[in-house]
């Protein structure tokens, strides 16, 4: 097994593709992870980036903020619904003129903690989680008979439960593909996700299986790999039992109370260079350990 190493440019802001690729070049990286907003780039020069430096699109990160009117999959408006079915159908065409594998699917918006109209009995939530599930599956389900035509897979991303409130573990995100039973819709895992929700990362990795085919690098403080308490050289060993063949795509954050405006500033670019730059020393320093115990 050789692992794929990526980054998901979303956390750099608004800096120039060109810079990003020379720093993923200089590192070491194999590919990129863009950013899911087919309206701002040009593939032609994406596709010319990746050539000149010898990189691939690795996959495209779906955005789904809330609140919003267009990306929410689980939203009881059919009419939400219908514009972000609409939006995976367009990142599926991006991801397919790109050569990228994968769109990322967040099944309810992130930033949302509660069912719409934030019910409050017990009968009550479980009755919206219930039905906001359904529809969920119903939406993700329309778009991969389009992911099918046009061969891009769609990786459902467990979040934690701060940040959302339908699908939070590994557990929970082989249901809901299994619930949709379509070939085309994967699982994609992230370690700092898994941290808070998961008791043993290497066995929610193992768990999953052939199911498993993107993975986001943050450490328990969702800084570089080091800086927190994960034990990635478990997480290795898990990706290695069950042949991962897919990228590991960094995914650090600045040490601030709002990273998300953070990342639009330059003195925070400084800090993610130095986190992508730590992290993919260590997770190949820890994927040549494993390496080594598993020819033993």
């Amino acid at each position: 097994m050789k692992l794929r190493y990526s980054v998901s440019n979303w956390i750099y802001g608004d800096e120039e593709l060109q810079t990003i690729f020379d720093k993923l070049k200089r590192w070491g990286y194999t590919g990129i992870e863009l950013t899911g907003e087919p309206g701002r780039y040009s593939t032609k020069q994406v596709k010319k980036l990746c050539a000149d430096h010898d990189l691939r699109v690795l996959s495209i990160a779906g955005i789904y903020p809330w609140p919003t009117k267009e990306r929410d999959l689980s939203n009881p408006d059919p009419q939400v619904r219908e514009k972000a079915v609409d939006y995976l159908h367009r990142c599926c065409d991006f991801a397919a003129e790109l050569g990228a594998p994968l769109v990322i699917v967040v099944p309810s918006a992130v930033g949302k903690t509660n069912p719409v109209g934030e019910p409050q009995g017990e009968e009550e939530w479980g009755q919206a989680v219930k039905m906001e599930w359904k529809h969920a599956i119903d939406s993700v389900s329309r778009a991969a008979l389009h992911a099918e035509a046009t061969g891009v897979f769609l990786a459902i991303e467990p979040i934690n439960r701060y940040e959302t409130f339908l699908v939070n573990t590994a557990e929970e995100g082989l249901r809901f593909i299994s619930d949709i039973g379509s070939d085309m819709v994967k699982l994609h895992l992230d370690s700092f996700h898994m941290n808070i929700e998961e008791s043993d990362l290497a066995e929610a990795i193992r768990k999953s299986k052939d199911l498993l085919v993107n993975f986001h690098i943050a450490d328990s403080n969702r800084q570089a790999v080091g800086r927190g308490h994960i034990d990635f050289r478990a997480v290795m060993g898990a990706l290695y039992d069950i042949d991962y063949r897919g990228a590991l795509a960094l995914e650090p954050l600045p040490p601030v109370s709002n990273p998300y405006a953070a990342i639009r500033l330059p003195q925070y670019k400084r800090t993610l260079d130095k986190y992508i730059e730590e992290s993919i020393e260590r997770l190949k320093e820890y994927e040549a350990e494993v390496a080594t115990i598993r020819k033993k």
